[in-house]
């Protein structure tokens, strides 16, 4: 490599090449360079910056936890950039020949329009019945809730909801602090965003869909963020706006029929993310999500043509053994 008067590269100071030139490098760049020479590749792999591009790209990280597992990490902040920047393609691991870990740790960064709202990190409770309950990590706390100072719409609720599912971004890095190893198992960018006619809120889905092989051990690892306004929904329909408040930022593990697995299948779930080949394309986006909804309409309504076919049958028995059973009275 040679600088535009015919030197080499080499022949700028180290400092120089490290704080001008790396530092407005992203990561995959950073990595291509580091593969020109064995000059730039030394360079390239200096401790202290891809802990601070690491630090820049997912800030919630620089928390005591973090610095100490990642510490641990081969390369350390390069090995983590490598696992946690592109997506995971998951595999399922043996639940007999490899245990799955417990003692993960989660560190989420939210953003809307590319400014951060929302950062937190917080351990993964194992208490004995973790494995057995179902499987939930709820980030905030039951009555904590984040301004967003987001805009509440005034009346136009559809293009709000189309904007947040355009706007809102979503990291959530899980953390094995014993294996080594680190995932961002959220789409990153929303794959839906629809009302809970329940609560009133809007809940953002960041979902990776899992092991679709031929509809087969389907799965959808669903990190959720429940917004909405800090008036009532009474206010909100009489054209008040308001601020948008982040009420919810959770993780769960639903199965094809939408059920939430308990905490041993759904650690299986993310240890498989954990270990899965990493590729730089988002194959979990929101066309494989909207693909696995088909595939679960598709499978409801397999599922009640079966259930209908049963109970026909059983009508049929029914009224047979009624009619035998008369007529068997009649004879006599």
């Amino acid at each position: 490599m040679a600088c535009s008067n015919g030197d080499s590269i080499s022949t700028l100071h180290p400092d120089i090449i490290q704080t001008q030139i790396l530092t407005r490098l992203d990561g995959p760049t950073l990595t291509s360079t580091a593969s020109t020479s064995s000059y730039l590749q030394t360079l390239c792999t200096e401790h202290k910056l891809w802990q601070e591009l690491s630090t820049a790209t997912w800030p919630s990280i620089d928390d005591p936890r973090i610095i100490k597992a990642i510490s641990s990490f081969p390369s350390g902040y390069r090995s983590f950039f490598a696992d946690s920047y592109p997506f995971s393609e998951h595999t399922w691991p043996s639940e007999k020949d490899d245990p799955p870990t417990t003692g993960l740790i989660s560190a989420v960064d939210l953003y809307y329009r590319g400014e951060l709202i929302y950062s937190k990190v917080q351990e993964m409770e194992t208490g004995r019945w973790f494995l057995s309950a179902p499987f939930r990590v709820d980030i905030l706390d039951a009555k904590e809730s984040v301004n967003t100072r987001v805009p509440y719409p005034g009346g136009d609720y559809e293009a709000w909801v189309r904007d947040m599912e355009e706007s809102m971004k979503l990291n959530w890095i899980l953390i094995d602090p014993v294996k080594k190893r680190a995932a961002n198992i959220s789409s990153r960018d929303a794959v839906s965003a629809t009302r809970n006619w329940l609560t009133g809120d809007l809940e953002i889905r960041f979902s990776t869909v899992v092991g679709m092989v031929m509809g087969k051990r389907a799965a959808e690892v669903a990190a959720v963020v429940s917004c909405g306004s800090a008036e009532t929904w009474k206010e909100v329909d009489e054209e008040v706006g308001g601020e948008v408040h982040v009420r919810e930022v959770r993780l769960q593990v639903e199965d094809i029929e939408g059920k939430c697995l308990k905490g041993r299948e759904s650690v299986v779930i993310l240890q498989g993310l954990l270990e899965g080949r990493r590729s730089c394309k988002d194959e979990c986006g929101k066309r494989r999500y909207e693909e696995y909804v088909e595939m679960k309409t598709q499978w409801r309504k397999k599922k009640e043509r079966r259930e209908k076919a049963q109970d026909t049958i059983c009508m049929v028995f029914g009224f047979s053994l009624f009619v035998l059973l008369w007529s068997f009275i009649l004879l006599r």
